[in-house]
């Protein structure tokens, strides 16, 4: 099922540490509540298990 996906806000942005060229970041998404369509999601960046970058994320999920 095909979704139309429209970024809203991001709040509490942080960058605690520079990624270089190289690094393999791996990104941590998880929901955090719905109200309607709106979705706001926890996200964290980690090089090494290491949080690097995190955020809270709100988007727009519509049916296409």
């Amino acid at each position: 099922e095909r979704k139309l996906v429209y970024s809203k806000t991001v709040d509490n942005a942080r960058f605690r540490e520079p990624i270089v060229p190289g690094d393999s970041v791996e990104i941590h998404v998880a929901k955090r509540r719905r109200r309607g369509s709106v979705w706001k999601f926890n996200c964290q960046a980690k090089v090494n298990g290491e949080v690097v970058a995190e955020a809270v994320i709100a988007a727009m999920i519509l049916d296409e």
